[in-house]
């Protein structure tokens, strides 16, 4: 459903308009969409708004609890010579995860067996997450694994059924990603204490010249977004 109201598809609907009714200010109000929406001071901002602005926190700010639970979104399956082949695209949740347990916040380390339905992979990505974390020195006793999940309701759900009464955890992912997991997990009575990871927007740098000037990458920032902010509305409703 989100597809349907991706800025993108906003200015093509506009283009068409414009072109079926033969009138020329949708087309101009697509050319100066398509213009700021592609601007890093215009997306940055943006993205500000969706993941916050609150710094990132260190191990030494959290405190004890009873498991840390990283969700699922940052391995890509490729094929490769010998088979399937795990790629990082966002390894901060896993690396925070494994800094939490070995700072001896948790006892135990939860990955989510994350999976769509149209994913041909065997292996989930808790699955992939569980190895990395053996080569990195988590004993396998204490790395717990859910049943397979399609989306954060999902994770929030099968982390319940592992943890019964036990409801006190360090939540770790994205930044944009954490209001609404936050929510989810305490929707099922969860006391969440959140640890953000993964931030897309630098804080440091002040504005130049380039910040005015559309590229693709600030598009895509943007959509990413966009996405989370019709993910929250849609959760919030339901």
């Amino acid at each position: 459903m989100p597809v349907f109201v991706m800025p993108i598809m906003l200015i093509i609907y506009l283009l068409i308009y414009g072109i079926w009714k033969k009138k020329k200010w949708p087309i101009y109000t697509a050319m100066i969409g398509l213009y700021v929406f592609s601007t890093p001071i215009f997306a940055k901002n943006f993205f500000k708004f969706i993941e916050g602005t609150e710094p990132r926190q260190t191990t030494n700010n959290v405190s004890k609890a009873e498991a840390i639970v990283v969700l699922s979104g940052m391995i890509n399956q490729v094929k490769s010579t010998n088979g399937v082949y795990p790629e990082w695209m966002d390894p901060d949740r896993f690396f925070a995860g494994i800094d939490l347990f070995k700072s001896g916040k948790a006892p135990i380390i939860i990955f989510t067996r994350g999976k769509m339905p149209w994913d041909n992979a065997t292996n989930t990505e808790g699955d992939i997450l569980r190895k990395f974390a053996l080569d990195y020195g988590i004993p396998d006793s204490a790395i717990v694994l859910t049943e397979n999940v399609e989306n954060t309701a999902d994770e929030s759900k099968a982390v319940g059924k592992i943890m019964g009464k036990w409801k006190h955890v360090i939540l770790v992912t994205s930044a944009y990603h954490m209001p609404r997991a936050k929510q989810n997990f305490e929707s099922q009575d969860f006391i969440v204490q959140p640890f953000k990871v993964d931030y897309k927007v630098d804080q440091l740098n002040g504005l130049t010249l380039m910040d005015f000037l559309p590229d693709a990458e600030s598009f895509r920032l943007l959509n990413t977004g966009y996405r989370e902010l019709i993910g929250r509305v849609i959760y919030y409703i339901f």
